[in-house]
């Protein structure tokens, strides 16, 4: 599917199909890179308000401002999510981009991660979960089993979850679908292809081709939204919503153990 153009009819299509099956679509949507209030943010805030979609938004402990309060506020659901400490890439840059990679020891990368945390608890206490989120979506693997230890209960990265990612105490559940084109400057990736990648998921859970109980995770990053992007979300929370077997979970849902 991921290959495949698809259409608004092709969503209705997949949609009418889980309900036939007397099963329920889970959704839910994360926002990265959060740090402060700005213009694309309290557009999302409305956003979420409007269509009654929880935000999960991720947020950059070293740059969190309180300013995120007021949004947050007004958005049902609402909740944070620890977005790795700095946003910092430690590789050399020949490999992809990583902050909690294996450049660095990992008591240092864990202990980095704790103060992320509690600058997260002194400033947006009511709204934060225990649950990281990887900058550029990469953890070292051998980090993951330290993650419980450390208080964290929930993990999300990007793809389909792996085995490996069900270590006892902690919730994983990544996205599955990115309307923004990172390697053509950030540019809406187009409605056929998004459609692709959100179809792709939800088919695959349908027919047991990943897990079907990993609910389909729609990314997006606010500060990079063209009108294209825009105009996309608003189409897609407008379909989802009218249609009587879809739920767009909160964060709490979703990372409920």
């Amino acid at each position: 599917m991921s290959n495949e153009l698809c259409t608004w009819d092709d969503l209705d299509i997949e949609l009418t199909r889980w309900h036939e099956a007397a099963r329920t679509v889970t959704l839910w949507w994360r926002d990265d890179d959060a740090s402060v209030a700005q213009p694309a943010l309290r557009r999302l805030g409305e956003l979420s308000a409007r269509w009654q979609v929880p935000l999960s938004l991720a947020v950059i402990p070293a740059r969190a401002d309180s300013t995120l309060l007021a949004i947050l506020d007004d958005c049902p659901g609402a909740k944070v999510l620890q977005h790795g400490y700095a946003h910092v890439d430690h590789g050399n840059g020949a490999e992809p981009a990583a902050e909690l990679g294996k450049h660095r020891p990992a008591q240092l990368v864990l202990d980095e991660l704790n103060r992320g945390f509690e600058r997260l608890n002194d400033v947006l206490s009511e709204f934060l979960l225990p649950v990281l989120v990887p900058p550029w979506n990469r953890i070292e693997r051998s980090l993951v089993t330290e993650l419980v230890a450390r208080g964290y209960r929930g993990l999300s990265c990007f793809s389909a979850r792996e085995p490996y990612t069900g270590c006892a105490g902690l919730t994983v559940s990544n996205c599955h679908v990115d309307p923004v084109h990172w390697k053509k400057a950030g540019a809406f990736r187009g409605e056929s292809k998004s459609l692709s990648m959100l179809i792709g998921h939800l088919r695959a859970r349908r027919e047991g081709a990943v897990d079907a109980d990993e609910p389909t995770g729609v990314l997006t990053h606010h500060w990079s939204h063209d009108a294209q992007t825009w105009a996309f979300l608003e189409r897609l929370f407008e379909q989802t919503v009218a249609h009587g077997n879809v739920h767009w979970l909160a964060a709490q849902q979703v990372f409920a153990a």
